[in-house]
């Protein structure tokens, strides 16, 4: 009992004293600009770290008077902010049902790289896609298991150098914060970008 107490506290408290707001530009399905403030949550423990689900599914935005308004998501076609990190993050309106904004984390000519976010108990978890532009061919994984090396090989299959690449990521595939992990992905992502560009 005094567990489960323990845990309701933690998320009650991540609840109320995570809430903040940052700015926030949008571009709607109509293609009107919106610069709006977006109510938001952070981590309890950490307050820069922001949670993407307090805004993937629903916005909120806050005026100068404080009054609140919803901004449903299938009338948002593109999303940006810069977090209390001081990076720029790009949200856009790519589900199957238009009903969730994903993470743009990579997008070029022949490859792009979005990232799904979830609610958990006091927090959230995040799934990557990957697709491949040449071959019309996408994979998805979980990022936080590192990276998934055989199913990177079957995603660069048309691509034999990229086999090389992927066998020299280090042995786990694991890496010890999200930024590690995104870096690396982008180095591969890039490396990719330059065999099909030099064709």
């Amino acid at each position: 009992m005094k567990k489960f107490f323990s845990l309701f506290l933690v998320f009650a408290i991540s609840i109320v004293f995570g809430q903040k707001t940052l700015d926030a530009k949008i571009l709607t399905t109509d293609n009107d600009s919106l610069t709006v403030k977006i109510r938001v949550r952070t981590n309890a423990f950490d307050p820069n770290l922001l949670y993407v689900t307090s805004f993937n599914t629903k916005v909120t935005t806050v005026d100068e008077n404080g009054k609140k308004s919803k901004i449903e998501i299938p009338k948002i076609k593109e999303l940006s902010l810069v977090d209390f990190n001081g990076k720029k993050r790009f949200f856009i309106n790519k589900s199957d049902d238009h009903k969730v904004l994903l993470e743009r984390m990579y997008d070029n000519d022949n490859v792009e790289w979005f990232r799904n976010y979830s609610s958990t108990m006091g927090g959230e978890n995040a799934n990557d896609f990957l697709f491949n532009k040449k071959t019309n061919k996408g994979v998805g994984f979980i990022y936080f298991t590192g990276l998934p090396k055989k199913r990177l090989k079957e995603f660069f299959a048309d691509e034999p150098e990229m086999l090389k690449i992927v066998d020299e990521i280090r042995k786990d595939g694991g890496f010890s914060n999200t930024s590690d992990y995104d870096d690396a992905m982008i180095g591969i992502l890039e490396s990719f970008d330059k065999i099909k560009n030099n064709k």
